[in-house]
């Protein structure tokens, strides 16, 4: 309620009026989507107001961006195969007037303006043997199509395996670029800079962390003056770097579960203020500005319950907003007097129940792109006018969904039986009455680290779509919400963080929503831990669970896969998992497999090196052997989650079809899809357990 109250006071302050979508460009969007829809056929839509298909159809445009000059747009443009080209868009027509496209599995992932006359280009290059794999490069292409050039290809720092992400112009020939390994080799290598021409391509090598994965930070004369990274024996361990008067650099060491006082930056032109992020003096992030001579500190800005996710800042520097996600995702407006946070809250109330960003900007500042996002909409871009506030739709990247259609999604808060207040949403079908729904309860991976966010969320609409409310729950150990709540349930796997789901769930049924019998609990990674931990836990709660790439062993977790490979993930795992066997045992579902009543489904990776296969093996063959109601998937290709179109949709599928038939309109004994592998493809390996009790 406060975010909408809030909106509505920006509405009242001034709202902006919206002219249409320029023709051409609307006629270039209808047409892709209409190939694309002849491409991938109707076969597997489900019975809602949404397909299935088009919620993993890619956007027809990515990462609109104005020229510094205003004249022109750079963007991703999906092509035919699926991946995506760069192409510049003149502004006055509103056409395509040239294309970066090169040949082989690679795609365009993101760009930047250099200049007037040229963008440059990151590409990925997909691997042919497995999902998601890649490696990355560099490319530049002139407005008017020429001087298309690969600029960087890689490294001899990493053995030619190296990703490369643009930091900052140098001058009008030249970038910085930051290199570091691909994949999932080295979590904290150092980091390598290079001085890269963005017309030649040469480049130099100009500086190497002296800690690692570390980023660094410039003074006004462009020279690094602190590395901000990790210590790798310890995976909560922050290292600050900073240059002595000898040219060296002093470190000093913090434990994120106590507190981090990091540096973000310099003030704007100054050689003595600081900005700096600080969790020691409260357990939320709070920003700071810091004279470095004398000590002397000014709290800025801090949530008394969540941390911010990013703070916006002004062309010189200055802080006007921090987004805030506690419920809705929300601009907090630090300095109200700043053009910037007065722009901004204009834009605001333009879109009462969207969130605006501001993408970026012409040379003159008087022109912004900006995008309009919220749960019901996955994003739309338009240019803002300072000059005469005018307002222009530019592009709807995602113009085959119909916000209308939509299921919404809900902020919710309720009190866990301790009494600690637990945040998440709820996600309800359209047209439905929200009263004795199937639910769905869906935790998050991580778990420590990410939560889950009031947005566009793919997972909780196509399960909303398919009638069944869903809840994604922000329980203890989350990420965003302080280092106690996070640090303090380190070990707690099981105990009171599963707990937490479990009160979600009363919550929900005590609230009129979700149906006592049709209750099912699914999650991916760590999700898929607390799926199957859930209907051990409690066995006459949850009617079905599926779990997707998840851990069901903590001793198996302890000496298979890529966390325990580094003596930080080692600590990582003896602090979250347990100490000992024993606990790690009594915290594992697998130990637990005989309390399983629930029909169980299994997706899993084959090539899995996170979560190691061996979890997946381990739990099957327990079900297995006791004769459970049990069905498996396994993507061969995949790693820890597909990535492949088709096997996402064959996934999901399946999946809404196990539902259907525990907790849906369907019964436990009927046959499950035989429609769910998309035309032409080959299709994963699918088993149901034949001669088990089925209902």
């Amino acid at each position: 309620m406060k975010m909408k109250q809030a909106l509505i006071a920006s509405l009242l302050a001034g709202a902006i009026a919206i002219p249409g979508i320029a023709p051409a460009l609307a006629e270039q969007q209808a047409a892709a989507a209409k190939q694309s829809q002849a491409e991938d056929g109707a076969e597997l839509s489900m019975e809602s107001e949404v397909a299935l298909e088009d919620l993993f159809r890619p956007p027809t445009y990515t990462n609109i961006r104005i020229s510094p000059d205003g004249r022109h747009f750079a963007a991703g443009m999906r092509r035919e195969d699926g991946l995506t080209d760069g192409v510049i868009i003149d502004r006055r027509t509103m056409k395509v007037k040239s294309v970066l496209a090169i040949d082989g599995n690679i795609g365009v992932t993101g760009f930047r303006w250099a200049n007037n006359e040229r963008v440059l280009f990151h590409f990925t290059f997909k691997s042919a043997t497995s999902e998601g794999d890649g490696v990355a490069a560099i490319a530049g292409m002139n407005v008017d199509g020429s001087r298309k050039d690969i600029l960087w290809r890689g490294s001899d720092d990493y053995g030619g395996g190296e990703g490369a992400m643009l930091q900052g112009k140098i001058d009008k020939n030249h970038f910085r670029v930051a290199v570091y390994p691909s994949g999932t080799g080295l979590k904290f290598p150092y980091l390598y800079i290079y001085k890269l021409n963005i017309y030649t391509g040469k480049s130099l090598r100009i500086a190497r962390s002296p800690i690692r994965s570390a980023t660094p930070i410039f003074n006004k004369d462009k020279e690094i003056t602190h590395w901000v990274g990790y210590q790798p024996s310890s995976y909560k361990n922050r290292v600050v770097a900073t240059r002595n008067a000898s040219g060296g650099w002093d470190e000093n060491v913090y434990d994120e579960s106590k507190g981090l006082y990091l540096p973000e930056g310099w003030v704007r032109g100054s050689d003595e203020e600081m900005w700096y992020t600080d969790t020691i003096e409260a357990p939320t992030k709070g920003l700071y500005r810091v004279n470095v001579e004398t000590g002397e500190r000014t709290l800025v800005y801090r949530h008394p319950k969540v941390d911010y996710d990013a703070i916006a800042r002004d062309d010189d520097g200055n802080p006007w907003g921090a987004v805030v996600n506690y419920d809705y995702p929300t601009v907090v407006y630090i300095d109200e007097k700043n053009h910037y946070a007065q722009t901004h809250k204009k834009l605001q109330g333009t879109f009462p129940s969207q969130y605006v960003s501001i993408v970026n900007r012409t040379a003159d500042n008087n022109e912004w792109v900006v995008s309009v996002r919220g749960d019901r909409d996955p994003g739309k871009y338009y240019l803002y006018n300072q000059f005469d506030g005018s307002l222009k739709f530019i592009a709807d990247p995602f113009e085959w969904i119909d916000p209308a259609n939509i299921p919404a999604t809900h902020p919710v808060r309720f009190n866990a039986r301790d009494g600690m207040e637990i945040n998440g949403f709820l996600t309800l079908p359209v047209g439905k009455d929200p009263k004795k729904l199937p639910l769905i309860i869906l935790p998050h991976g991580g778990p420590h680290g990410p939560r889950d966010y009031w947005r566009f969320d793919r997972e909780s609409i196509l399960f909303a779509n398919a009638g069944y409310a869903v809840m994604h729950v922000n329980y203890r150990g989350s990420g965003g919400y302080g280092r106690d709540f996070e640090y303090d349930w380190y070990g707690h796997w099981g105990l009171e963080m599963q707990d937490d789901l479990t009160d979600a769930t009363y919550w929900a049924i005590q609230s009129g929503i979700a149906d006592r019998d049709r209750i099912c609990i699914y999650g991916a990674s760590y999700g898929g831990y607390a799926s199957l931990m859930g209907v051990a836990k409690e066995p006459d709660l949850y009617q079905c669970s599926i779990g997707y790439v998840g851990v069901y062993d903590l001793n198996i977790f302890m000496h298979s896969g890529d966390v325990q490979m580094r003596k930080g993930g080692r600590e990582y795992l003896l602090e979250a998992a347990g100490a000992t066997e024993e606990k790690r045992a009594a915290q594992s579902p697998l130990t637990h497999v005989d309390r399983i009543e629930a029909p169980v489904f299994l997706v899993q990776g084959k090539r899995d090196v996170r979560v190691h296969w061996d979890h997946y093996v381990a739990m099957r063959d327990a079900l297995a052997e006791k004769n459970h109601a049990l069905e498996t998937l396994v993507a061969p290709r995949a790693a820890h989650g597909a990535r492949e179109t088709d096997s996402q949709l064959e996934i999901y599928c399946r999946m809404i079809d196990f539902m259907d038939r525990h907790i849906g309109d369907r019964k436990p004994t009927d046959p499950p899809r035989q429609d769910c592998v998309p035309e032409g493809a080959i299709g994963l390996e699918y088993k149901y357990y034949e001669g088990v009790k089925r209902g």
